[in-house]
């Protein structure tokens, strides 16, 4: 699963990484985020088939959902999605890119005992996490923006700590995975397999962090 990520490097590098050059410049880092905050994803308009950032609620509320205020999905299986009412829509025509500096998990030791790991990438600062959105409008009219991560089974590297991870999306499937008309059963599976990348495992000894929203991931 997925239930922190930080992103605190420079903006530069966050808008090269992402491919959207016009990223408004005045954000504060952010060393940890959590579920049910803001966070930034990239998507591509439909009507113009620009790249573009927009600020999104991380815990997806399917825009069918008739209680806005129930408890939101921070995550979403890549193996089901397809399948899943909660995703299928949004996994087939909205789909985003997530940038992360790197992303936490905890690995539970002997006797309870848990290790905090920062996983990122040896040779990027930044990394696309796959994620999905929806827009719902409330019985009251208010709009809402909101976005699940996508997890897959850990990779051989990644499973000692934990048994899932987020999918992350190589530079050369950007493209593809933004790509609004790209809906077809068998590309979108395709791009839902994606093989993981090597990361920098990196652990933090004796932090402990309660996890929130509801995990699906």
């Amino acid at each position: 699963m997925c239930g922190r990520f930080a992103l605190a490097v420079p903006r530069r590098l966050v808008a090269e990484a992402i491919g959207v050059p016009d990223l408004p410049q005045n954000v504060p880092p952010r060393p940890e985020i959590c579920p049910s905050e803001l966070i930034e994803a990239a998507f591509v308009s439909r009507e113009t088939g620009r790249r573009l950032a927009g600020l999104f609620r991380w815990g997806l509320v399917p825009a069918f959902r008739k209680d806005q205020a129930a408890r939101p999905l921070i995550n979403a299986r890549a193996e089901t999605a397809l399948d899943k009412p909660a995703f299928r829509g949004a996994v087939r025509y909205r789909r985003c890119l997530i940038p992360a500096q790197g992303f936490f998990e905890w690995q539970q030791g002997p006797g309870g005992a848990r290790t905090r790991y920062f996983l990122t990438l040896p040779e990027a600062p930044v990394m696309a996490l796959a994620g999905i959105y929806e827009r719902a409008v409330t019985a009251d009219g208010e709009v809402r923006d909101t976005a699940a991560i996508l997890t897959r089974e850990a990779s051989p590297q990644m499973a000692a700590i934990h048994g899932r991870m987020p999918l992350i999306v190589p530079p050369g499937a950007f493209a593809a995975w933004l790509d609004p008309g790209l809906t077809g059963r068998a590309d979108v599976a395709a791009l839902l397999a994606m093989a993981p990348p090597l990361l920098r495992l990196a652990p933090e000894k004796g932090m402990e962090r309660a996890h929130q929203g509801r995990l699906d991931g």
